[in-house]
C-alpha cells in the first residue's frame, strides 16, 4: 500500500469513527428523553447521517444498547486501573462503588436502557459488550485467594458470582424504582461486604463484618434523623 492510500484509508476510518461516535452520542441524548425505543430514523436525524449510515457503523438495536453498555464499562475499568489499588478487596469495592455511580450520575440514561436489557433481550445485547465487571471482580478475588484474605473453601468464581448476584439485585430495584440512588449504593456496598462476610478468612472476615457494621449503623441513623426532622 502507497502512502497516499495508507492516508486515504486512514482518513476513512477517522471519518467512521467520527460518524459512529455521532450516532451513539445522538442515540443516548434521545434515550434521555424519549426512552429506549427512539426510532433509527430520529437517530439519523439527530447525529447528521442517513439512516442506512446508523445501520452500517453500528447494526441492530440490541447492538447500539450494547455499543452504550460497553462504553461504560471501559470507563470502570479505565477508573479502576487508574487508582493504583494493591488491596483486593479494595478493588472488589471499588468496582461496585464506582460503577453505580456512573450509573447514577446518568440516571436519565441508564433508567431507561436497564430495563430493557433486563430480561430475554439481554441475551442478545451481551454478544455486544466489549467487557464484563465481573471480570475484575474475579481478578480481584482471585489475588484475596491467593493473599490468604478468603477460605480455603472459598471458590474465586463462586464469590465473584455472588457479589455480581448481589450487585445486579441492587441494580434492578433502583431502575424498577425500590430503591433510592443513595439506597442502590448502599444496598450494593452492602451486598459486597456481606459475600465477603460470608467468605473471608480471620481478620478480613472482621473487617468484612466491620464494614457492613457501619453500613447498617449510618443507614439506621439516617433513618432516626429522618423521623425527627
Amino acid at each position: 500500500m502507497t502512502d497516499i492510500a495508507a492516508i486515504d484509508v486512514s482518513r476513512r476510518e477517522h471519518s467512521k469513527a467520527m460518524r459512529r461516535d455521532a450516532i451513539l452520542g445522538a442515540a443516548r441524548s434521545l434515550i434521555r428523553e424519549y426512552g429506549a425505543q427512539v426510532s433509527t430514523a430520529d437517530i439519523a436525524l439527530r447525529a447528521g447521517v442517513s439512516t442506512a449510515t446508523v445501520y452500517n457503523l453500528i447494526g441492530p438495536r440490541e447492538q447500539l444498547l450494547g455499543l452504550i453498555l460497553s462504553a461504560l464499562f471501559e470507563d470502570l475499568k479505565a477508573t479502576i486501573k487508574a487508582m493504583g489499588e494493591e488491596d483486593p478487596f479494595l478493588v472488589g469495592h471499588a468496582v461496585v462503588v464506582v460503577s453505580a455511580q456512573i450509573f447514577i450520575a446518568d440516571a436519565q440514561l441508564w433508567l431507561n436502557v436497564l430495563p430493557e436489557i433486563k430480561g430475554a433481550f439481554g441475551l442478545r445485547v451481551q454478544p455486544f459488550v466489549s467487557f464484563q465487571p465481573i471480570n475484575l471482580q474475579r481478578q480481584a478475588m482471585t489475588a484475596a485467594k491467593l493473599r490468604g484474605m478468603l477460605t480455603r473453601a472459598a471458590d474465586v468464581d463462586m464469590t465473584a458470582t455472588q457479589i455480581y448476584a448481589a450487585y445486579t439485585g441492587a441494580l434492578f430495584l433502583w431502575t424498577d424504582g425500590y430503591l433510592s440512588s443513595d439506597g442502590f449504593l448502599d444496598q450494593a456496598r452492602a451486598g459486597y461486604w456481606a459475600v465477603l462476610a460470608a467468605l473471608a478468612s480471620g481478620d478480613h472476615r472482621r473487617r468484612a463484618l466491620r464494614e457492613l457494621q457501619s453500613l447498617h449503623s449510618t443507614r439506621k441513623g439516617a433513618h432516626h434523623a429522618k423521623l425527627d426532622e
